[in-house]
């Protein structure tokens, strides 16, 4: 049985606490049991790559990842100037995939070829730049917009030969898909992997084992390591109807009762 590396995303924080302090959340996560951090947080909040990796250090966290969000507007470099701050400032912390999502039917995009290559082109051009600091760009699957499932994915890479993927298990059993299938047929594009669960009841994701996908993280899991999957697993949680660290917590105990 592999030993993945498992962090967990600040999302959870960000939305349950407005302006909540960074090196609170990093103490929970760490009492939580887990290795590291993904953080979705505005660069103005994360401060200095200096001080972020001192905060990181006095809890033994490293940065897994920072997150993206990537608009097709008719301004391409606006659209990728808060994505190639990230990259560049995760690059001072050996990070290793950028995740960026976006595609937003909100924005006006569709589930046509037109609106699959507006959205590859500003994707090719990060992952360019990402490039050189030897960072891959990790594309998340995500409800309401072009790449919700398997098929949608299929479409995405017809029109990028650079992305990779950040298979979101919650999303992807939201919009009908089997996870565990499709991060193995996918396994070559795979850069970065994020679990959690979906509750279709009350239309909501939640903590590990709560959802539709319940004890099949189990075999998600074990599909990693079938492929040989090195990079981090994130675990995340958009909402809370506890607290940001009891359901860090759990989800990590759940984990753990799996053999992980």
């Amino acid at each position: 049985m592999a030993r993945f590396k498992i962090g967990c995303h600040t999302l959870t924080w960000g939305n349950y606490l407005d302006g909540y302090p960074i090196k609170d959340a990093l103490w929970e996560i760490r009492e939580a049991g887990y290795d590291g951090v993904e953080m979705y947080d505005q660069l103005s909040r994360l401060g200095s790559a200096a001080a972020l990796k001192t905060q990181l250090e006095e809890q033994g966290l490293a940065l897994a990842a920072l997150s993206a969000n990537i608009r097709v507007t008719g301004d391409e470099k606006e659209d990728l100037a808060e994505a190639k701050g990230k990259a560049f400032f995760a690059s001072q912390f050996s990070v290793k995939a950028l995740m960026a999502t976006g595609g937003w039917t909100g924005d006006g995009l569709k589930k046509e070829p037109k609106s699959y290559k507006s959205l590859c082109k500003r994707l090719d051009s990060l992952a360019q730049y990402a490039s050189k600091f030897k960072m891959q760009v990790a594309f998340h699957n995500h409800l309401d917009t072009i790449v919700e499932d398997e098929r949608d994915i299929v479409n995405l890479l017809e029109f990028s030969r650079s992305l990779k993927l950040c298979i979101d298990t919650g999303h992807l059993a939201a919009a009908g898909s089997d996870p565990a299938y499709v991060i193995e047929k996918y396994a070559s594009s795979l850069a970065l992997v994020h679990l959690k669960d979906w509750d279709p009841k009350i239309k909501d994701f939640v903590g590990l084992g709560r959802g539709i996908i319940g004890e099949g993280v189990k075999n998600i899991l074990a599909t990693l390591d079938k492929i040989n999957y090195t990079n981090w697993i994130i675990v995340e949680l958009d909402r809370t109807l506890t607290t940001p660290f009891e359901s860090a917590r759990s989800s990590r105990d759940f984990l753990r009762g799996m053999g992980y």
